[in-house]
C-alpha cells in the first residue's frame, strides 16, 4: 500500500460505495445509512453519563483504488455497531464488497492501493 496525498475532505467526493461489518455493501446514498460517517472523537469520554448516543463515535475508513486515467474508486467502511474497525478489516470489507459485484478484472489488484482515517 502507497501513501496519498488526498486528504479525507478531499477524498470524500470520490466514494462510491459503503460497506458495513455485517456485510451490508451498496453504493452510497442507495439508503439512509449509506453514508460517509464522520464520528466524533469527543464522544470517547470516560464519564459514560456525557455520551450521545446520536452522534457517532468513529469515522468511516475510506479505502481506495487509484484507476489509470480515471479518479480514485473509494470504498467507505463503518461499523454498525460503532466500534473501530482496523485497516486490515476495512480493507478486506472493503474488497468483499467490491468482489460482490465483480468490479476486479485481475485477481492481483484486490489490494487497496491506500486508506484514509
Amino acid at each position: 500500500m502507497t501513501r496519498t496525498t488526498l486528504t479525507r475532505s478531499q477524498a470524500k467526493p470520490y466514494v462510491a460505495y459503503v460497506v458495513d461489518d455485517s456485510g451490508n455493501g451498496r453504493k452510497l446514498g442507495e439508503d439512509p445509512h449509506a453514508i460517509v460517517r464522520d464520528g466524533n472523537p469527543a464522544n470517547l469520554d470516560d464519564d459514560n453519563s456525557k455520551l450521545n448516543p446520536t452522534i457517532l463515535t468513529y469515522p468511516s475508513v475510506l479505502v481506495g483504488w487509484r484507476v489509470r486515467g480515471f479518479e480514485p474508486l473509494i470504498v467507505a467502511v463503518h461499523s454498525y455497531l460503532d466500534v473501530r474497525l482496523d485497516d486490515d478489516e476495512a480493507a478486506d470489507l472493503a474488497v468483499k464488497c467490491l468482489d460482490g459485484i465483480e468490479w476486479f478484472s485481475d485477481i492481483a489488484c484486490h489490494a487497496p492501493d491506500f486508506i484514509i482515517r
